[in-house]
């Protein structure tokens, strides 16, 4: 409701203005004795890893008339990775912060500022020594901030409330601790506001480091 009154405050202000890993094979670090699945559940020990991910989104819908502005930003994430014989299940918990703006007809200007927080789990196939295919899902809370202005008018509110993501992509050694990850997420903030469609444009992880084995 909060936020249906600032949309429609938005349009208030909007009508106003228009009238006034790097080897040839990277897993090859990872094997022991040549068993594939061991090496790689090695490498993806239960310990934990961290990731830092460049994100930029758009809005698909018009709600309200109005376009909302595109969302960019990065994301870190803290993460432990459990082996389950050729694939592994990864756990997660990850901070964002995202930002975006839009004017509209030269006067009325929309900024907002998102701050999620959530847990994820992702489901891991590997697909050859060096690429890995994910699908997942991501659940949590998110912090916004506001601002509308124009014709010498300005608003903004901040609040927080639920979210909820569905995620997919692949990953790719690139060397013996780093991933290069390209993915897509669906990203729902709102109830009323439809959701917003994520490219991760550059993803580095470091997974965990391997168990040595005497």
């Amino acid at each position: 409701m909060k936020r249906n009154l600032f949309i429609t405050c938005a349009l208030g202000l909007l009508s106003g203005a228009f009238s006034a890993q790097a080897s040839n094979n990277p897993w090859e670090y990872y094997r022991m004795g040549g068993n594939y699945s061991s090496a790689y559940s090695t490498r993806y020990d239960s310990n934990f890893g961290m990731s830092i991910k460049g994100m930029y989104g758009f809005h698909s819908g018009n709600d309200y008339g109005i376009d909302m502005p595109d969302l960019y930003g990065a994301q870190l994430g803290l993460h432990a990775n459990i082996p389950s014989g050729s694939v592994f299940h990864e756990l997660s918990f990850n901070l964002g912060a995202l930002t975006g703006s839009k004017t509209y007809g030269g006067e009325l200007k929309w900024k907002q500022q998102v701050f999620p927080f959530t847990a994820g789990y992702s489901f891991n196939v590997p697909l050859s020594d060096s690429a890995t295919f994910y699908l997942g899902g991501k659940i949590g809370f998110h912090y916004y901030k506001q601002e509308l202005s124009g014709g010498g008018e300005k608003a903004s509110e901040s609040d927080s409330s639920g979210t909820y993501s569905a995620l997919i992509g692949f990953k790719f050694a690139v060397a013996e601790k780093t991933d290069l990850v390209i993915g897509y997420e669906i990203t729902k903030y709102w109830s009323d506001v439809d959701p917003y469609h994520f490219l991760s444009l550059i993803h580095i992880s470091e997974p965990t480091r391997p168990i040595s084995i005497s």
